[in-house]
C-alpha cells in the first residue's frame, strides 16, 4: 500500500473508526433511532439510506433515498436512485427528483418516504419499496447479523463547525426476497443484501478526495470494508474500516487494513482510470481473525459524471476538471476470491459482489 504522505499529521480526527471490540460488545447492535433521520445543521448537510441486493437468479439491485438533491442543493428537491442489473449484463437506472415537500422521515426509526416509495424498518426486518420511472423494487430484508457502527459511528474533521461525517450499517448481512418490476415485467427474486446509512454536516466536497467501499457475502462469511482518502488540504490522510461476520455473529472489526489496487484500466470514455483488481488484507498472528479478499472487476455496471448530473455546460465542466476537481462515480460488479482465518479455521471465499469508488475531488485517486 503506497501512502501519499508518510509524514502526514493525521489531523483528521478518526473518532468513528473501529475500536477492536469483540464478542458481545461487538454484537450489541444499534438502536432504532440511529437509523432514523438526523437533525443536521449547516448549508451542506447530507443524508441517504442505501440498500443493495444480489439475487440467486443473476439479477441485482441498488436503491437509495435522499431527503435532498445533493448535486443541486439549491433546488427544493429530494432524490430516488434506483438501479437494476440483469443476468445478461444489462442495466436499467433512473434518478428522479421529486419536490422536497414530498419527503417525510422519522427521527426515531428508519421510516423515510417520498410519495409511494419508502424504506422502513428496524432490526431484524426492513422493507424497501421504490419506483423510479418504469422500474421498481418491492423487497424485504431480514437481518442475518446484528447491526454495526464503527466506533461511535461519527467521524469529526478539523472544521470549527459543521464538521461531522456519520456512517453505520444496520444490515451488514441480510437475506432478501421480493419482486423487481422492469418495464412492467415482474421478476421474483431471492438472495442476499446489505443496508447502510450515511449523514453529516461537513461539506463532503471540501473534505474527501475519494473513497473505495465494498461488501462481500460468501456463504456464512461477510466482509465490509472502506478506504477513505481525505483531500489535499488534509494531506490525503486515509482512514480504513473493516467488519468480518460469520453466520449470525460479528466476529472482528479493525482499522488496520491494507489495500492494493492493480491492473489499472485506461479507457477514454471514463473520466478516470479504474483498478481491475482490488485486494483487501487484514488481521495478523495473535488476532482472532485474518484474511485477504480479492475483487476482480468483471464489468463497470454504472458510472456518473457528477458535474454533468448538475447540468453544467461542457465548457464549464472542462474548466473545473482542469483547475479544481474531477468528480466521478464508479460502480463495478466483480468476482470475489480469497480466504479468512477465524479462530484457527481457514474458510475459502468465492462469489460475486457490487462495490464502488466515489471521486469527489479526484485529485489523488490512484493508489498503487
Amino acid at each position: 500500500m503506497k501512502m501519499a504522505n508518510p509524514g502526514a499529521t493525521n489531523r483528521y480526527l478518526k473518532r468513528g473508526v473501529p475500536t477492536g471490540r469483540r464478542g458481545e460488545e461487538l454484537n450489541q447492535g444499534i438502536l432504532p433511532y440511529e437509523d432514523g433521520r438526523h437533525r443536521l445543521r449547516g448549508p451542506a448537510g447530507y443524508e441517504w439510506w442505501y440498500f443493495d441486493a444480489v439475487f440467486d437468479n443473476g439479477y441485482s439491485a441498488v436503491a437509495i433515498m435522499w431527503p435532498m438533491n445533493y448535486a443541486k442543493p439549491w433546488r427544493r428537491q429530494c432524490t430516488l436512485q434506483l438501479s437494476i442489473y440483469t443476468p445478461d449484463g444489462g442495466h436499467v437506472k433512473h434518478y428522479i427528483f421529486p419536490p422536497r415537500r414530498l419527503f417525510v422521515g422519522s427521527y426515531t426509526t428508519c421510516d423515510a418516504r417520498i410519495s409511494d416509495s419508502y424504506v422502513r424498518g428496524a432490526h431484524p426486518r426492513y422493507e424497501v419499496k421504490m419506483r423510479a420511472g418504469d422500474i421498481a423494487v418491492d423487497l424485504v430484508f431480514e437481518a442475518e447479523t446484528p447491526g454495526w457502527k464503527p466506533g461511535t459511528g461519527v467521524n469529526v474533521v478539523p472544521f470549527p463547525r459543521y464538521n461531522t461525517m456519520g456512517w453505520l450499517a444496520p444490515l451488514p448481512r441480510a437475506r432478501v426476497q421480493g419482486t423487481l418490476d422492469i418495464h412492467g415485467r415482474k421478476v421474483e427474486v431471492e438472495g442476499h443484501g446489505y443496508h447502510d446509512h450515511n449523514w453529516g454536516e461537513a461539506p463532503l466536497y471540501h473534505v474527501v478526495d475519494n473513497w473505495h467501499w465494498g461488501h462481500v457475502h460468501c456463504g456464512e462469511v461477510g466482509v465490509i470494508w472502506a478506504d477513505i482518502t481525505m483531500n489535499r488540504k488534509l494531506e490525503y490522510d486515509r482512514t480504513f474500516m473493516l467488519l468480518l461476520s460469520r453466520g449470525d455473529r460479528l466476529v472482528y472489526e479493525s482499522a488496520d487494513v491494507s489495500t492494493a489496487y492493480r491492473d489499472w484500466v485506461e479507457d477514454p470514455k471514463y473520466l478516470h482510470a479504474y483498478p481491475g483488481l482490488i485486494r483487501v488484507s487484514f488481521g495478523s498472528a495473535g488476532e482472532p481473525a485474518a484474511g485477504e479478499v480479492t475483487m476482480k472487476v468483471q464489468e463497470v455496471v454504472e458510472t456518473q459524471e457528477l458535474l454533468e448530473m448538475a447540468n453544467l455546460p461542457l465548457f464549464l465542466r472542462r474548466a473545473i476538471y482542469k483547475t479544481i476537481a474531477r468528480p466521478y462515480y464508479f460502480r463495478w460488479r466483480s468476482n470475489v476470491e480469497g480466504s479468512v482465518e477465524i479462530e484457527g479455521e481457514t474458510i475459502p471465499l468465492e462469489g460475486e459482489t457490487i462495490h464502488e469508488q466515489m471521486l469527489l475531488r479526484g485529485e489523488n485517486p490512484r493508489w498503487q
